[in-house]
């Protein structure tokens, strides 16, 4: 555990000097920067940029010491922390099951938190209110929760507008970071988990247009058949469309099963080394 702190207070330094290389940068097409890859489809390539030694995303509570988050935080990474806890500890976390095609990961580690209730997705309309929570660009806004807003924008369909893809839209504004966080509806159930979102700049510099927080999150679904096979295994929650929680509420009773996931590879250079370079 005095490793653990020792690595986080290293990787706090930088985030304060800004010296935090490439959060969430990855040798794949990281959903939460880059324009949606194939739905279904595992990242293709990205020769943009370089692979990163840290990775930091979102995580959610489904079980008694189970969390789920997108695979793409921890791919190539065997070094997963969770956090932060009380007094600031964080807690090696075990990947226990993995999906790379939905970009799905479940985690085992030694934190019991309330689980965050899946809402079953065909009682989901277009048009939801919807909240994300999660660790957005941390190294520009800091490593603490941020809560933002939108709507289900409607669902995300392959070229041919004819296949329904297992993604919707939302217009909640997230960035890197919101990676594996919760959808929630506002009873406080989980609708989805943010995946993907538009590369604005490459689809500025095809269309001369400008898209303004189109980002997609993987159905309630599909995060409920991942979790059949495993340890973890939430039952369909209905939704309740009658109960509205204000978003200070929703914050403040779901906020608690949310956590940050920071992950990096044991061969990388550490924090600490890291800062030292020119």
């Amino acid at each position: 555990m005095n490793f653990i702190r020792r690595v986080w207070l290293s990787a706090l330094v930088l985030l304060a000097c800004g010296g935090w290389f490439g959060v969430g940068a990855q040798s794949t097409v990281a959903p939460d920067y880059a324009a949606p890859v194939a739905p279904g489809a595992s990242p293709s390539p990205n020769n943009s940029r370089a692979p990163s030694a840290f990775q930091v995303g979102t995580a959610f509570a489904v079980a008694d010491g189970y969390w789920l988050t997108a695979w793409h935080v921890v791919d190539g990474k065997d070094f997963v922390l969770l956090g932060p806890i009380e007094r600031g500890r964080w807690v090696r976390a075990e990947v226990v099951k993995t999906d790379p095609r939905l970009d799905l990961v479940l985690l085992k580690a030694r934190i019991n938190r309330p689980a965050l209730a899946i809402a079953r997705w065909q009682d989901v309309p277009v048009g939801l209110e919807v909240s994300v929570i999660g660790f957005p660009q941390p190294r520009v806004q800091g490593l603490s929760k941020k809560i933002t807003q939108g709507i289900i924008n409607g669902n995300r369909s392959d070229r041919n507008e004819s296949i329904d893809t297992g993604y919707f839209q939302l217009s909640a504004e997230v960035a890197m970071g919101n990676s594996g966080g919760p959808v929630l509806a506002p009873d406080g159930s989980v609708v989805g988990m943010v995946q993907k979102k538009v590369n604005v700049q490459r689809v500025a510099e095809r269309t001369q247009d400008v898209l303004v927080n189109v980002s997609f999150a993987l159905k309630s679904a599909q995060l409920l058949d991942f979790l059949k096979e495993s340890p973890a295994q939430p039952a369909g929650h209905a939704l309740s469309l009658e109960t509205v929680l204000r978003p200070y509420q929703l914050f403040a009773q779901t906020e608690g099963s949310v956590l940050a996931v920071v992950a990096r590879q044991a061969s990388s250079r550490s924090p600490a080394d890291a800062a030292i370079q020119p």
